[in-house]
C-alpha cells in the first residue's frame, strides 16, 4: 500500500510540473533599451553551438531586433560551426546573419589550424578579425557586454 501511495504522489507531482502556469514577466525596471553584446563561440560541440545560437536568438527576441547590436566571436574549436555539413547548424547560422548578427572570425585560429577562410560558410574577408579573444576585449572596451554561455 505504501508503494502505491508513493507512486501516486510522485505521479501527481510530475503532473503538476507538466501543467505549471506560465506567468508573463512584469519587469520592475526601466525598459531594456539599446544593447550591444558579444557572444563567445569557442566550443566544437554542435549541441552547445546550437544552444549558444538559441540564447542569441532569445536575446534578440526579448530586446527587439531594432534594440540590439549583437556579434558572435568565433575562435578555437568554435570554427567547426562554419565548417559543418549539418543542415540544422547551417540554417541557424544563416538565420542569425539574416537578423543582422555580425559573425567575427579569429585569424589566429585560421592560421593555427591551417583553415582557408574561403571554405567557411558565408564568411567574407571583412568578417576576419586579428584574434577572437582580443576582439572580445576590444568590443568590451567599446561598451559591448560580454556573454560566455
Amino acid at each position: 500500500m505504501m508503494i502505491k501511495s508513493t507512486a501516486l504522489a510522485l505521479a501527481l507531482a510530475f503532473a503538476n510540473v507538466a501543467q505549471a502556469d506560465y506567468v508573463q514577466p512584469n519587469i520592475q525596471h526601466d525598459p531594456y533599451g539599446m544593447q550591444r553584446v558579444a557572444y563567445q563561440m569557442n566550443t566544437g560541440d554542435d549541441q552547445e553551438q546550437l544552444q549558444i545560437i538559441k540564447y542569441a536568438n532569445n536575446h534578440i527576441q526579448t530586446v527587439g531586433k531594432e534594440q540590439i547590436e549583437l556579434q558572435v566571436v568565433i575562435f578555437g574549436a568554435g570554427m567547426s560551426l562554419l565548417q559543418s555539413n549539418d543542415e540544422k547548424l547551417n540554417k541557424a547560422v544563416d538565420d542569425l546573419r539574416a537578423k543582422g548578427v555580425k559573425i567575427a572570425i579569429c585569424n589566429n585560429t585560421l592560421r593555427n589550424k591551417n583553415i582557408d577562410w574561403h571554405t567557411l560558410r558565408g564568411v567574407q574577408e571583412a568578417d576576419i578579425v586579428p584574434g577572437g579573444v582580443a576582439e572580445l576585449a576590444f568590443l568590451q572596451q567599446r561598451g559591448f557586454a560580454y556573454i560566455k554561455p
